[in-house]
Order: structure tokens, then sequence, then C-alpha cells
């Protein structure tokens, strides 16, 4: 569905108009895509802006709830979410959607869909609806997470060490869009809906490896200086946009 006026595709707070407004316009690669797809209903940035532009809006308590929430969907309750600091305070969480950044030994950049910067910590999302993921081309030399990957690591704040997560956010949980197929098929450029599983398929990839190796993850970050690569894969998580509006909604009581 197009909607007539691009403020019906989003939720947008009292006097955040003007803001939402440059997010749209907001320029990378020498394209406006955001901006083409204002109106679309099916549009992944209209998704994202609605869900961390409220999550933002939060008090503090009600944030890190949500916060902590969706960390213990997303891997699981299996590691410590950087959230569950009690010390931690409301202005230290800046939650950024449409960000860029740039890795400091590369140079790469990137547009990050969702950011959240804390102390000590960054975290990346990479949300998807019904699109399926950016593969390497000629254009990019790595596929989008690898790319989200490589950045992420390469302190782009360039302030110290921060421990670095990855989020996958997508419409299905991983198990449910998963697909056995070989690293052919996987690797070969995506052309739509039916071609999903792709995501699922490389995050899995980089996060387990292939024969009980990471070096799958270990090839992609090649240049960038990393310590742990176990605990690079250990950093990535799956979350599913319906436990991201539970999560949220509970934090909106």
């Amino acid at each position: 569905m197009q909607y007539k006026d691009y403020l019906r595709n989003h939720v947008v707070l009292p006097g955040r108009e003007k803001d939402l407004e440059q997010f749209l316009k907001k320029d990378y690669e020498g394209m406006r895509h955001k901006w083409k797809n204002r109106c679309n209903s099916n549009s992944e940035d209209a998704l994202t802006w609605s869900c961390f532009e409220l999550l933002s809006s939060l008090p503090s308590n009600k944030k890190n709830t949500v916060l902590n929430e969706v960390w213990e969907d997303a891997y699981q309750a299996k590691i410590k979410s950087p959230f569950s600091d009690k010390n931690l305070y409301g202005d230290e969480i800046k939650i950024k959607v449409g960000e860029q950044y740039t890795g400091v030994t590369t140079k790469e950049k990137t547009e990050v869909d969702a950011s959240i910067e804390l102390p000590g910590s960054l975290v990346f999302f990479e949300a998807k609806l019904y699109s399926t993921m950016s593969m390497k081309t000629t254009k990019h030399e790595h596929d989008q997470i690898a790319r989200k990957l490589r950045i992420g690591l390469d302190s782009p704040l360039d302030d110290g060490y921060r421990d670095f997560y990855f989020i996958f956010l997508d419409i299905a949980p991983r198990d449910k869009l998963m697909r056995r197929k070989s690293k052919k098929e996987a690797l070969a450029p995506a052309k739509g809906f039916h071609d999903k599983w792709k995501s699922a398929w490389l995050f899995s990839y980089y996060k387990y490896g292939r024969n009980k190796s990471l070096k799958p993850l270990k090839d992609a970050l090649k240049g960038i200086p990393v310590k742990n690569i176990k605990q690079v894969a250990k950093n990535m998580g799956w979350l599913t946009w319906a436990d991201l509006f539970k999560d949220l909604l509970r934090g909106m009581i």
C-alpha cells in the first residue's frame, strides 16, 4: 500500500517531524532510498524508525527493561545484557537510526539500520522485513552481514575498545527461514522474497561456521583487528519483529 502522506507511515513523536524528514532525506551512496519509499507500507526504514524512535523516548527504567528483554530474545538469555548494569543511566544509552559509521583501520563505510552506543559497548541492528540481504557484488567486496561486522569491530567511534554486538532483525526465527542449500546457491545474488533464506543461511555460516570451524567468519574479517573470533560469533544474535513489538509494547504500559 502507498500512503498519501509519509507521516501516516511512521510513528512520529510530537516535535520530531523535522527529524523524521531529515532522516528520510539522508543521502547514502548518492541515493535517497528512504525518501523514495517513505509512503510504502512495506518500508523497513519506516518500521525501524517507528520502533527505535519510540524506544528512545521511553523513561530510563522502562527503556532498560525493554532492552534487556530484547537481549534475552536475541540471545536466548545465553549472554549477559550490557543494559543490565544498574549504574547505567538513561542518557548514556544513545539509540540511533540510519547512522553512518566508518571503520578506523580500513576506512570502510556503512549505514546501520539501528544502533545503540553505550559505555563499553556498541550494538548494530540489521533490519529486514520482506527484502533479503544484499550479497557481495562488484561494488561491495563484502555482503551486508560481513560489512556490518567488519566496521562494528573496527572501532568506528574511535574512542577506545568497546564490546561489539550484531543483531539481525527479521520477520521470522532463523530456523524457520533456514534452508539446506549449497554454498554456491547461498552466495548467488538474491532476487526477492523467496530468497530470504539466504540471510539465515549466511548468518549461520558466520556464527556457527562449517565442519566445526569458524574459518568463514575469520575470512570475512580479514584485515580487521579481532581479539577473539569465538566471541565475535557468540555476540551475533537473531531477533524477530514480533519479539521486538511485544517487548516495546510492554515498555509502554
